[in-house]
């Protein structure tokens, strides 16, 4: 993914993969925001969870009471509650997803993916030449209108997702397009997915799944889901929205064949993140991401009955570069001297060293730090103010006193980021590093309901700031990040920087069933990404969340699902 308004829909992608922007919604330090190290380090700090684990207070079911309500602060509602569909592709669409619709897999802690066993008895490769795949869907799943769950639902979203009717807004074909033929098997349980050729990620595929009735046509599925999600199935249903209250009421749902959630209702609550530590103080929500946040993180530190859980998670603040014609930035030459003059350790440490004191940059495009192909590729182009200076001296930007010029005009560049305090300061200190470099950065901080529409996705700026979040399957995540622009189809790929050799990687990476060997390419394209400047990696995010003490089973999640059908509270 990810969180905040949805991408415009005249950008239909034939290669969009699960890529979520997540805002830069939690806010950080600026010198008064920070507290001293009394009160607030009055709790003995926690330590955090290792990559693979969680840190959520798992409890079994039996030990937790029955009902409740759990509120979780989100930034936004959504725009289209589809989340297959390229303007309902969001962080809280999929949030939303896990507690109200199908899917074949679920991420596990440990990074893996793993048969979701509430809806598919199994999911088989019971062919390799060609590919094909075989889902048995479990007897009792259905949807809320009472139809069983069957193979046809399947085959409906592969229609929708195949990238062959151009009517439809899907976010992503990929997988979808590789596929020749999607049948039902021994019955109507049963669905036989063959493929034209290999596809590596398999178990990223329909999930979520979306019922028949919404992929029958594009009509339906572009705007059918506009105002709610009018068909579910899953562990919760949709009680009400409110978009005055701005939120999302989840009841347990009575037609739920599985275990019975501990929690009788969820509600979504889209809450800006400078509210979030009061509203925790005061029992209105009962956590609150902190990512990059030193405030947050303070407040939570001195707030009775709140702990700090923390788990590594596959999040990243990054910046990406412009380089569509005619903008300044499509000179690669410039745009690799930018990213010389940028140091991501300083920022990292500026942001989150204080949440997380050993925090390093990321030094890979593709891969997240602990992941077993993870390789800090950042030597390709170093922070390197010197090499940066001499690369805008050979391009002609000449010192003038502070500033650089060429020909009586300024290198001034336009930076875009969140009008959040974590935005502002990512952008301060960005703007700080390129002055120095004599590069002046006109900073725009833009709220988030038209951070997307009008910025991110038009490609009005230079450079922008924001976070992605990552997936268990990474070459289907991140190829439209990559994928080349085709009129206003830029896919993910918002600074226009295409590399064709990365297609060409992502051909092979797609294709390639061996792990180890499909990491190496990742690698390769990482390497090329680095290279030409595709857009510079920053931080990785904290993985911490303030939440009460006797919430059960949810919390940083770290790698794996959210987990809405097993949390609930103490007795």
């Amino acid at each position: 993914m990810a969180a905040g308004k949805g991408l415009t829909g005249m950008l239909r992608t034939r290669r969009r993969g699960q890529a979520v922007v997540l805002a830069l919604g939690v806010a950080l330090l600026a010198g008064g925001c920070a507290g001293s190290d009394g009160e607030q380090d009055a709790k003995a700090p926690r330590t955090p969870a290792v990559r693979g684990a969680q840190d959520i207070n798992a409890q079994p079911v039996a030990a937790l009471r029955d009902g409740g309500d759990l509120r979780v602060p989100v930034d936004a509602l959504p725009t289209n509650y589809n989340p297959i569909q390229l303007n309902g592709a969001r962080v809280v669409t999929w949030q939303l997803a896990e507690a109200i619709l199908p899917g074949a897999f679920s991420d596990a802690p440990d990074g893996t993916q793993k048969v979701n066993k509430a809806f598919f008895d199994s999911v088989e490769l019971t062919s390799t030449s060609p590919q094909v795949l075989t889902y048995r869907i479990a007897k009792d799943a259905v949807w809320s209108n009472g139809r069983p769950i069957n193979w046809s639902d399947l085959h409906g979203q592969w229609q929708a997702l195949n990238g062959k009717n151009k009517a439809y807004e899907g976010y992503s074909n990929v997988g979808y397009a590789d596929m020749s033929s999607v049948r039902k098997g021994a019955s109507d349980k049963e669905a036989v997915v063959t493929f034209g050729k290999p596809f590596a990620e398999w178990q990223g595929l329909f999930t979520p799944l979306l019922p028949k009735e919404v992929t029958g046509s594009p009509q339906d599925f572009n705007k059918g889901w506009l105002e709610s999600p009018a068909i579910t199935s899953g562990p919760f249903a949709v009680e009400k929205i409110d978009k005055t209250g701005k939120t999302i009421d989840l009841k347990r749902n009575p037609s739920w064949w599985a275990q019975k959630p501990p929690l009788k209702r969820v509600i979504l609550r889209a809450l800006d993140p400078a509210a979030r530590a009061d509203e925790l103080a005061n029992r209105g929500i009962d956590l609150y991401p902190i990512g990059a946040d030193l405030d947050l993180f303070s407040r939570a530190k001195s707030m009775p009955g709140v702990e700090i859980r923390q788990a590594p998670e596959r999040l990243a603040g990054q910046l990406t570069f412009n380089g569509a014609p005619g903008a300044p930035l499509a000179d690669e030459k410039l745009r690799r001297a930018v990213a010389q003059a940028i140091d991501p350790k300083a920022i990292t440490t500026a942001l989150i060293g204080r949440i997380v004191p050993d925090a390093k940059p990321v030094g890979n495009h593709i891969l997240p730090p602990g992941d077993p192909g993870y390789r800090d590729n950042s030597a390709t182009l170093p922070f390197d103010p010197a090499a940066a200076g001499k690369q805008l001296d050979a391009l002609g930007w000449k010192k003038s006193g502070e500033s650089r010029e060429k020909g009586g005009k300024k290198l001034t560049l336009r930076l875009v980021g969140q009008a959040t305090p974590v935005g502002k300061s990512v952008c301060g200190l960005i703007a700080d590093q390129l002055r120095a470099a004599g590069i002046e950065a006109r900073i725009t901080s833009v709220p988030l309901d038209k951070f997307y529409d009008s910025y991110l996705i038009p490609g009005n700026f230079d450079l922008i700031a924001f976070e992605w979040t990552k997936s268990a399957s990474p070459f289907a995540h991140d190829r439209p990040v990559f994928q080349k622009p085709q009129g206003d189809d830029a896919g993910s790929n918002f600074g226009r920087v295409y590399i064709p050799e990365i297609d060409t990687l992502y051909d092979r990476g797609l294709a390639e069933l061996d792990p180890a060997k499909r990491r190496d390419i990742a690698n390769e394209i990482d390497v090329l990404a680095w290279r030409h400047a595709h857009h510079l990696p920053l931080y990785a995010g904290s993985g911490a969340y303030a939440v009460r003490e006797e919430v059960a089973n949810y919390g940083a999640r770290g790698l794996g699902a959210y987990g809405f059908g097993n949390a609930g509270f103490l007795k």
